[in-house]
């Protein structure tokens, strides 16, 4: 029998996904992957992630505020998931730090502060997008500090050395279609230096496909390809690394068998 894949990055409640999510679920359990962790990007999307994963048992999410969707309310909005847990979340995010974004650092800083305080209140991880931004991110969370649950830096484009620094803090990596792309050095050395015991897989569906399925929308049964990737760069088993991020995902966000 096959290891049971977990999708530790998607977003399920988007306008590509829209009356489908049934559809989408039943190809990604076809597929091995039994589990995902479905995240919102902003505060109208949370009460709707929420509702998604009660339907589904076998969804798991995350609330947060991204740093494209940041406006200069965000760090207010972001005091209402110190109730997350209580709303069934299993994370808070997506949230974090882009230099590509839109709103200006100091307020995606204001709000990235306020949403690790959250999730230190809530007792959940946090997910984390990071995008240009890397000496940010670790000088905040020096200065304020990982929550207690750490959290994974989700489409992970960082060195091996903030890599080994974000695990001493009790972080996660994910990936997802750089794996695909099986051309860069700097990331096979992270992956050894992250695997077996920090190591997440991901799709970030329907956005970033692998590189075989350039140009399509991207479903979260796409996630065997960032498997097998990842599998030919540590030059290990599928189903070895299979078993191994699959223990990860659940370790990180608590999750048992479907509907927990």
């Amino acid at each position: 029998m096959a290891v049971p894949l977990i999708d530790a990055h998607c977003h399920l409640d988007c306008e590509a996904f829209r009356d489908r999510v049934s559809e989408i679920l039943a190809g990604a359990a076809e597929a091995g992957v039994t589990r995902l962790v479905s995240c919102a990007t902003q505060p109208d999307e949370w009460a709707s992630t929420a509702a998604l994963a009660k339907a589904h048992p076998s969804v798991a999410f995350a609330l947060g505020i991204h740093p494209w969707y940041v406006t200069p309310e965000s760090a207010t909005a972001a005091l209402r998931l110190a109730d997350a847990r209580l709303m069934g979340a299993s994370a808070i995010g997506e949230v974090g730090l882009d230099t590509h974004a839109d709103a200006p650092m100091d307020l995606q800083q204001a709000t990235f502060e306020v949403q690790l305080a959250m999730a230190g209140k809530a007792d959940l991880p946090v997910v984390v997008h990071c995008r240009g931004a890397f000496g940010e991110l670790m000088r905040i969370l020096r200065s304020v500090g990982p929550p207690a649950r750490g959290g994974v830096v989700h489409a992970y484009s960082g060195n091996e050395e903030i890599a080994a620094d974000l695990m001493e803090m009790g972080f996660y990596l994910s990936m997802g279609r750089s794996l695909t792309y099986r051309n860069s050095k700097k990331r096979v050395q992270v992956l050894k230096r992250i695997y077996p015991d920090r190591l997440l897989l991901e799709t970030d569906s329907p956005d970033m496909p692998p590189v075989e399925l350039s140009g399509t929308v991207n479903v979260p049964a796409n996630l065997p390809y960032c498997l097998r990737a990842a599998a030919e760069l540590l030059e290990r088993p599928e189903e070895e690394v299979a078993k191994a991020t699959t223990a990860n995902a659940r370790r990180l966000f608590g999750l048992g068998k479907a509907g927990r």
